[in-house]
């Protein structure tokens, strides 16, 4: 009569292995299938990659892997400093992207989102395309702002982004632009009105 429970026991406990094995191999493939073939984006979550070196994006332009989607590198010209129109060129390679746009945040201090979405400037290609635009950093009272410039790729497989981290310092020329304007703007409310004689 024990032999007979015990055979009992052991097909139940492996059918419950069977199960359990069977629902983690699901419970994969679910996963499975939708990092590599469903990501449309139609979230709009962005997918980050970490940037894979430090870069110096006030000297040079920066690049940044994109894990197996390709690369993306960022290039900012002019002066970087407050108030000041900033050229913004992105090169992507190995990705067909649909649109690009670059977002500055600050690091340590909340300045709100400047973003600029950019376009392209040559053929759709698989293998490297240009896209330009022109964005301009949030005005800081410190003397040296961190910045976050993130670059954000919309693709058909989904949105994937990098981002470098830069610091502008204010030129005194900016902050006495700022000044004047304020200067002028309060001086013009207080000119009396002269009526007719």
């Amino acid at each position: 009569m024990y032999r007979v429970e015990e055979d009992n026991a052991r097909p139940r406990l492996l059918n419950l292995l069977i199960i359990v094995t069977l629902i983690t191999i699901v419970v994969s493939l679910y996963y499975l299938i939708d990092y590599y073939l469903v990501r449309d984006g139609s979230n709009g979550k962005v997918t980050w990659f970490a940037p894979n070196q430090s870069c110096e994006l006030n000297h040079a332009p920066c690049t940044a892997e994109l894990g197996r989607f390709g690369r993306i590198t960022l290039a900012l010209e002019g002066d970087i400093s407050p108030l000041t129109p900033l050229g913004i060129r992105v090169m992507t390679e190995g990705v067909s992207p649909e649109g690009v746009e670059v977002d500055f945040i600050g690091r340590h201090m909340d300045m709100g989102v400047k973003r600029s979405v950019l376009n392209t400037t040559d053929a759709q290609s698989l293998e490297r395309q240009h896209w330009q635009g022109e964005g301009q950093l949030g005005f800081c009272s410190s003397a040296t702002m961190a910045w976050r410039a993130q670059v954000i790729v919309t693709t058909e497989r989904g949105r994937l982004g990098s981002w470098f981290d830069f610091d502008s310092h204010p030129q005194a020329t900016t902050a006495e632009q700022l000044e004047s304007s304020v200067d002028q703007l309060f001086r013009s409310d207080t000119r009396p009105t002269h009526q007719g004689s």
